[in-house]
């Protein structure tokens, strides 16, 4: 009585933060029922909203200006992207009671949304005497010396100057679900990921260096509630 209990598959809420070579995310999963293990079930609802890293970002502080903050040379906007999936999955093996662990093969399409907006710096202007001016400016790398910068401003500045840039992704891995009960469990997800923007992600001053397509392996870990 307990097997077929613990192989039926009850609909979850799934809650989780998820790491990729370009940052972090949090994610809910609508995870619908199903009792098959031989066909791709119909789908789950992913919904993602995390942030994008430039792998080539590099972090300066300047010396020469007393209380200096680190700031990021060349990063001229900052990027979060909100991903809407739509998955699909197939039983793998299911779990028999509350020592086994079931595994899932997952994929699907998903058309993620980037939002960037630019960064602002804390600029020292130097005037005539031993004093000078900061003032907040919008970082621009072709004008803006490096041993002037005091540092960056909070990165909620200069936000609703942002700009949509829309994509479309594809999604696979393998889903691990463990726990108590069927209606209170843990979600481990391996996966990988490639997404692709209409035009290059503006993160860098260097425009060679940024890119439209992003290829990623993913780990996310979740919690899963639901009812029988």
């Amino acid at each position: 009585m307990g097997g077929q209990i613990f192989a039926q598959q009850s609909s979850l809420n799934i809650y989780g933060i998820g790491v990729n070579r370009y940052g972090f995310g949090i994610n809910y999963k609508y995870n619908r029922a199903n009792n098959s293990n031989q066909l791709w079930t119909k789908g789950d609802l992913f919904f993602e909203l995390g942030n994008i890293i430039h792998p080539r970002e590099v972090v300066l502080v300047n010396q020469t200006l007393q209380n200096s903050s680190i700031y990021k040379y060349g990063k001229i906007n900052y990027a979060w992207t909100l991903r809407s999936y739509y998955m699909v999955k197939r039983q793998l093996s299911a779990r028999q009671d509350r020592k086994n662990i079931a595994l899932n093969a997952i994929c699907g399409l998903g058309l993620p949304v980037s939002y960037y907006w630019p960064v602002y710096i804390n600029y020292f202007e130097p005037t005539i005497g031993p004093n000078g001016t900061t003032s907040q400016v919008r970082y621009n790398p072709e004008i803006h010396q490096q041993s002037q910068i005091v540092g960056r401003t909070n990165s909620s500045k200069g936000i609703s100057q942002g700009t949509l840039l829309p994509g479309a992704g594809i999604n696979a891995g393998l889903e691990f679900i463990w726990g108590n009960y069927r209606s209170d469990v843990k979600v481990l997800t391996l996966g990988a990921k490639l997404e692709a923007y209409s035009k290059a992600l503006p993160i860098l001053y260097k425009n060679d260096l940024n890119s439209r397509l992003f290829s990623m392996f993913y780990v996310n870990f979740a919690l899963g509630f639901g009812k029988n």
